[in-house]
């Protein structure tokens, strides 16, 4: 062979090995630019994470736990969405979390609220008979801190899998109680908590009353057993009572808006894509007269069903105004066992009203003394002005 087809044949393979090689920087440029693209021009986070990991590990003077972290970066990162319902859940707290949608758990047996700006637990009922009860915990109660740990601006699902434990395990709670401006701690024994959220009574008059406390998938039936119980005896009005209720399970309420709304939207959702989903009242409707008792702690689920009944026009809303959540959460699974919950859509009442931020407003105002609010449920009938109110309304629709 000749040095000119040697020369002709190393060309060649130089040629080569160069396009090779810089196909290769091409490609890892492009996927380099498509990651740092689609993440704003910003560092690819995965780089970032192990930078920083790197970093601790060779000059943090603190021992650090990795899986801890990465927990924590998770809840973080929702954080940054701005909406103090979309949350992260990690095995323990989503497991926590479905024991309360089921209605029973282990636990100190409390419904709560969160204030979205300071992200504080707030006790909206404890419940009759339960360790939290019996410990003196009222609504409007703040939990600041769980076992000596502050909560204060931790995620709901954080602190209520802090709250909850094994049967006959003590926990720690220390509250603040803004009406007296006092704050102290009470040991509580977890015990085995079925969630009483439906409650019932026969009123004078043949007056029907049903308090439901939160929608969770035992109050269907507890509401339909009360119902049943009530007709029974053969009521002529019903007084349903939802103040203090913090909402719950979405098709849950739409089941108990079947008695009380006549067959037609009972809601509808649009969500983030503008699609629209109705939610519908069969053939169940009672038409009973009917008044709702709602305050400013009835939210979410409650302030659907009260709007609801007086879009439609079936019943009367007597109290105060409502606490005004109007957006619905979806629970979406992770491929390790943990969830997000996310907020996907906004709910209106029938006549296309969005509640959000604005609450439902009643029919008839009456203020009643802040005190007496946290103890609904435990008030005899000359303390309660509002179900006063209520008794006189109905019984005008009845006679």
């Amino acid at each position: 062979m000749n040095k000119r087809k040697m020369d002709s044949k190393t060309t060649f393979a130089i040629g080569l090995a160069t396009g090779v090689i810089l196909m290769l920087v091409v490609m890892f440029g492009f996927a380099a630019y498509d990651r740092h693209a689609r993440w704003g021009g910003q560092m690819d986070p995965n780089r970032k994470i192990m930078e920083i990991y790197d970093l601790l590990n060779e000059v943090s003077m603190f021992p650090f736990d990795k899986d801890v972290m990465l927990e924590n970066m998770y809840r973080g990162f929702l954080d940054g969405v701005g909406d103090p319902y979309t949350q992260y859940f990690d095995r323990l707290a989503l497991e926590a979390f479905e024991e309360r949608v089921a209605g029973a758990y282990f636990g100190i047996g409390v419904l709560v609220l969160e204030d979205a700006e300071t992200m504080t637990l707030i006790v909206a009922q404890a419940f009759s008979g339960s360790p939290a009860a019996a410990a003196g915990l009222l609504p409007g109660d703040k939990i600041v801190e769980v076992d000596g740990e502050v909560v204060v601006g931790r995620p709901t699902a954080e602190t209520m899998n802090r709250i909850r434990g094994p049967e006959g395990t003590p926990v720690d709670i220390t509250v603040f109680r803004p009406y007296e401006d006092e704050r102290f701690t009470v040991t509580i024994k977890r015990a085995r908590i079925t969630v009483p959220s439906v409650f019932h009574e026969m009123m004078p008059d043949q007056i029907g009353y049903i308090r439901i406390e939160g929608f969770d998938e035992a109050t269907r039936e507890q509401f339909s057993s009360a119902l049943a119980e009530l007709l029974d005896k053969g009521i002529e009005g019903l007084i349903l009572d939802l103040r203090n209720n913090p909402g719950g399970n979405l098709h849950v309420v739409t089941h108990i808006a079947n008695y009380f709304v006549p067959e037609g939207v009972v809601s509808y959702t649009i969500d983030a894509s503008g699609r629209r989903q109705d939610f519908l009242s069969t053939a169940e409707y009672l038409s009973l007269p009917l008044v709702v008792l709602i305050n400013g702690r009835s939210a979410s689920a409650s302030e659907l069903l009260s709007g609801a009944i007086q879009d439609t026009g079936v019943g009367v809303l007597v109290g105060e105004q409502t606490f005004g959540k109007g957006i619905v959460q979806h629970l979406l699974r992770l491929s390790d066992g943990s969830a997000i919950k996310v907020t996907v859509a906004k709910y209106f009442t029938p006549n296309g009203t969005s509640i959000h931020g604005v609450g439902v407003a009643p029919d008839f105002e009456v203020e009643m003394d802040e005190d007496l609010s946290r103890r609904i449920g435990q008030l005899e009938l000359e303390e309660d002005v509002q179900l006063q109110r209520a008794l006189e309304v109905l019984l005008e629709k009845v006679n």
